[in-house]
């Protein structure tokens, strides 16, 4: 499994340990294959505005973005790395979130992380029914997550 990361912002320290193994995580609970890899990539607001107006024709800065190589991941396995796309995240809008949910920077940080980790696995939240899935698989990640780190300390 690779976790590749490329901070291009820097407005906001991210814990970049603690997202990789969050990431690591989530696919290891998603039964994804040890052979996968996506990159995480922490852009400013002007560059996630960019993406957000170029991708999805909104004029306005978004906190999570993903790119997903295939509608589907591949179930077979294989000798060769298989790509999964990219999660774009904007730490500056994460915080301004974070704020109004009166949450921390990290909490909201490991949220939209794993968000856009289900997204390049085929979830999706366009029906009510979906993203309420999306939402209790995302919750239930968290949660383990969040035990696996206490119950190593």
């Amino acid at each position: 499994m690779e976790i590749l990361i490329s901070d291009r912002q820097n407005n906001l320290k991210i814990d970049a340990l603690s997202l990789k193994e969050l990431a690591e995580f989530t696919l290891v609970f998603e039964e994804v294959d040890n052979l996968a890899e996506l990159s995480m990539v922490f852009v400013d607001e002007e560059e996630i505005e960019r993406l957000n107006s170029q991708y999805r024709g909104a004029e306005e800065p978004t906190d999570v973005l993903s790119f997903p190589l295939f509608d589907k991941v591949p179930q077979e396995k294989t000798e060769h790395l298989l790509m999964l796309g990219d999660v774009v995240i904007c730490p500056s809008v994460a915080r301004r979130n974070a704020l109004e949910m009166r949450r921390s920077l990290e909490k909201e940080l490991n949220m939209l992380l794993v968000h856009g980790i289900l997204h390049l696995l085929g979830y999706d939240h366009i029906e009510p029914k979906d993203e309420i899935l999306m939402k209790m698989r995302q919750k239930e990640i968290l949660k383990k997550f969040a035990q696996s780190r206490s119950d190593n300390k």
